[in-house]
């Protein structure tokens, strides 16, 4: 059955309006009925917070206030998530046509985790796929090892955050990677299912 999961998606923002309209009506568009959207903003001085305004309607929660940094906005979001499922999208990422649909009907009472693949454009504008994040089936030291997670494209159930615990502020640029090492050493390998679509542009 479908459609019957919440997912929280939450979004970090610190003067990127050049890009956050986009984010957002890629989640907004998707249309998901049981979608909780949650914004937290750093301050920003720009035209973010007219964007923002423009879609109070459409996003759950937002608010604009100095944080200390990117890994933070993103724990003040996930810490209040009330979905089932949950995940972040960043300022300069937007989903791909029923991400959320395809996420919610991989997700069984089996799953902790699902990753798909993501379009990644370069400078250029030239493109190119992910495999997503990489698992290595019955080798959990080859994926310790290499601990890669295509983060944007890979969704968790809230439970397993909750377990883990939040991202460690002290990072701001490898949180995601750490995160995820503690995920499995916590879980392994096992509820961790990938599949073929496309969900995310990186």
């Amino acid at each position: 059955m479908t459609n019957n999961k919440t997912i929280t998606v939450t979004t970090p923002s610190y003067n990127q309006g050049l890009f956050i309209d986009q984010t957002i009506q890629s989640v907004v568009s998707q249309e998901f009925p049981n979608l909780e959207y949650l914004v937290f903003d750093g301050g920003s001085k720009d035209d973010t917070l007219d964007i923002l305004s423009r879609y109070e309607k459409r996003i759950t929660y937002w608010e604009s206030k100095k944080d200390r940094g990117q890994s933070h906005a993103i724990n003040k979001g996930l810490k209040v998530a009330r979905g089932e499922i949950i995940n972040w999208i960043n300022t300069d990422d937007y989903y791909a046509e029923d991400a959320l649909a395809i996420i919610d009907q991989n997700f069984d009472k089996n799953t902790l985790a699902v990753s798909g693949r993501s379009r990644i454009f370069d400078t250029n504008g030239t493109k190119h796929y992910s495999n997503g994040t990489d698992i290595y089936p019955g080798n959990l030291a080859k994926s310790l090892g290499w601990a890669r997670i295509d983060q944007p494209e890979t969704f968790f159930r809230k439970v397993a955050w909750d377990t883990v615990g939040p991202l460690n502020e002290d990072l701001h640029f490898v949180f995601d990677r750490e995160w995820w090492i503690r995920y499995l050493f916590h879980f392994g390998l096992d509820g961790f299912k990938k599949v073929s679509e496309v969900l995310v542009n990186f």
